[in-house]
């Protein structure tokens, strides 16, 4: 996990980094808040230890920054201040946890991993909420879909069908798989309404159309290459 670490005090930075690297972290150090922001942007952490007393910019503006930036980046703030309003203002601005100095290195570290496995399982739920291939989303809990951000509005077996190939893309489905996962126990329905449904999904795709195949003969796959997922 690569860390930001910023504060003005050299030996409290030089201590950090050296707890950090010690439990095998890559610490990035950063001495005032101009350049905490332009490492943020260019050396892309996972965590940021900010001290809210910096020569140039407040702390508090710094996270304000760092939330327009990325805000799924974590921030635990270093402080020698003890005052409520501080912490609360400090979370308010979206920092996930605070520590007071002078802190125990211990608790440094524990609280890094606490915040870590809290960002961890929240982005594992995201990801399991969500599926996206290039600039093709779809959000599985609320039944949307977006090309390029925007939401395009699919019937509930449209959306069905496109959750499917998204989440088996370069897989072929037979008509039958199809009618299978899609329509379930229906009774009444032939191939010629998979081939009607997908017609109406490619349409509703506009760019991507043309990533969902006809394989001839057999069926239908959304084809994508490896990376884009």
């Amino acid at each position: 996990m690569r860390v930001l670490v910023v504060d003005d005090e050299r030996s409290i930075l030089n201590l950090i980094r050296l707890n950090l690297e010690v439990e095998g972290y890559e610490a990035i150090v950063s001495t005032t808040g101009a350049d905490a922001i332009l490492k943020f942007e260019t050396e892309k952490p996972q965590l940021v230890i900010l001290d809210l007393m910096l020569p140039d910019i407040s702390g508090y503006d710094v996270i304000k920054k760092f939330q327009e930036i990325n805000s799924e980046v974590p921030v635990i703030m270093l402080t020698a201040k003890s005052q409520m309003n501080d912490k609360l203002l400090g979370l308010q601005l979206g920092a996930d946890d605070y520590i007071i100095k002078p802190f125990n290195s211990t608790e440094l570290i524990l609280r890094i991993k606490a915040v870590s496995k809290r960002v961890t399982k929240k982005t594992r739920v995201k990801n399991d909420n969500e599926i996206k291939l290039e600039k093709l989303k779809i959000l599985k809990d609320e039944r949307k879909v977006f090309i390029d951000e925007e939401e395009i509005f699919m019937t509930y077996k449209e959306f069905d069908t496109l959750f499917l190939m998204m989440k088996n893309y370069n897989k072929v489905f037979t008509r039958e798989n199809l009618l299978e996962r899609v329509w379930g126990d229906e009774y009444d329905v032939n191939t010629r309404a998979v081939d009607i449904l997908i017609q109406r999904v490619r349409k509703k795709m506009g760019k991507y159309s043309n990533k969902l195949k006809t394989v001839y003969g057999v069926g239908y796959k959304l084809e994508f290459k490896k990376e884009t997922i």
